[in-house]
């Protein structure tokens, strides 16, 4: 089976988990050609994986009839079908995917625009919040697949000495319970909501344990987060580590992760590599959230900005005396999408696009 895989972009913030499933569709027989833009960071990760790669920027890529590398490609590599991620990709490998009688799949990562898809044979949203979003733009069911995005489960498992490691070298006492949160610091991720939710925690004589919350990330919002912290009054609670390149050490020295997003997630692989990581996480209930986190059993729900909720959920989790069975569940919850579990789904999914279109 041969497979062009096509994203018009020269960096991607996922493109380590999806090049993993790459390999693992490559183990298993698919014959994998990635073409993406030239420069950037991608396509040294694709080469440093020894994956056929061709980069190609587009004339106009509003425009995929100006697109004229894109048939010399697929002549030359002549592929049985054509996955896209990202819309414009979709829109011009779709282009021409009809035009040469190669079927098109569309992985949907986001709530993206209608004029995209047209050309697409077949649509794979990320969740099934983005599922609902492509059936109210008039996408039918049955020319969809719903196709989780993987996380590599061992890369994740907590690692006790790293754990360990960490904290005695940041002065952190082995008891001291460490509230996370991670991702671009814009206002629509909600880390506000997650700092005034601390501050309300202060005080409490229900709460015997040293809390601290640590802020992982960078973006526009930061001065504003570091003030709202200060107002709040939990400077002295508050770590912020600016950008970091591995997440996995703060995963691993972590107790509890938080995402507070007030807009929703297509699907956050933040997320799911903290409950690989074996935390358990608090979410707000929207979006690809909602497939991720079964409420109270993997991980708890509350709403977008409801303040009162997620303090009420941190106080629970505060008090607990082990947090170890809630650990359990989220890393379990997670294996649902391992690298080997959305690779066989995706391969099972090729070879019957394959098989409709030849009859």
């Amino acid at each position: 089976m041969k497979v062009l895989h096509y994203v018009d972009e020269n960096n991607l913030a996922w493109a380590r988990p999806w090049l993993q499933l790459i390999k693992y569709l490559e183990a298993r027989g698919v014959q994998n050609h990635i073409l993406c833009r030239p420069e950037g960071t991608l396509s040294n990760y694709v080469a440093e994986q020894h994956i056929g790669l061709t980069t190609y920027k587009p004339l106009v890529a509003a425009l995929p009839q100006f697109s004229r590398g894109i048939p010399a490609l697929i002549r030359k590599f002549q592929p049985e079908l054509i996955h896209t991620r990202l819309s414009s990709a979709a829109m011009i490998g779709g282009y021409w995917g009809k035009q040469m009688g190669v079927p098109v799949i569309s992985t949907i990562d986001k709530y993206p625009k209608r004029k995209y898809y047209l050309n697409s044979y077949k649509l794979v949203p990320c969740s099934s919040a983005v599922a609902a979003h492509m059936k109210s733009l008039g996408f039918i069911a049955s020319a969809m697949e719903l196709i989780y995005n993987p996380v590599n489960m061992e890369e994740y498992r907590r690692d006790v000495g790293q754990r360990k490691s960490f904290r005695q070298s940041h002065n952190i006492n082995e008891r001291d319970f460490i509230i996370l949160g991670a991702g671009r610091f814009v206002d629509w991720k909600g880390f506000d909501t997650l700092i005034k939710a601390c501050s309300m925690l202060q005080g409490s004589n229900e709460i015997d344990k040293n809390w601290q919350l640590w802020l992982v990330g960078d973006g526009p919002e930061m001065s504003l987060y570091e003030k709202c912290a200060a107002d709040s009054e939990i400077s002295a609670r508050t770590t912020f580590w600016g950008f970091q390149g591995d997440i996995k050490q703060f995963l691993w020295a972590a107790d509890l992760f938080v995402q507070p997003s007030r807009e929703p997630e297509g699907f956050s692989l933040m997320l799911l590599e903290a409950m690989a990581a074996g935390l358990p996480a608090i979410a707000t209930a929207i979006g690809g959230t909602l497939d991720i986190i079964d409420d109270n059993q993997s991980g708890w729900l509350f709403d977008p900005d409801d303040i009162p909720k997620l303090v009420t959920i941190l106080k629970r989790l505060l008090m607990s005396e082990s947090l170890e069975g809630y650990s359990h569940n989220a890393h379990r919850k997670a294996g649902n999408f391992s690298v080997e579990a959305v690779g066989e789904k995706t391969i099972r999914f090729y070879e019957s696009v394959i098989l409709e279109k030849h009859n």
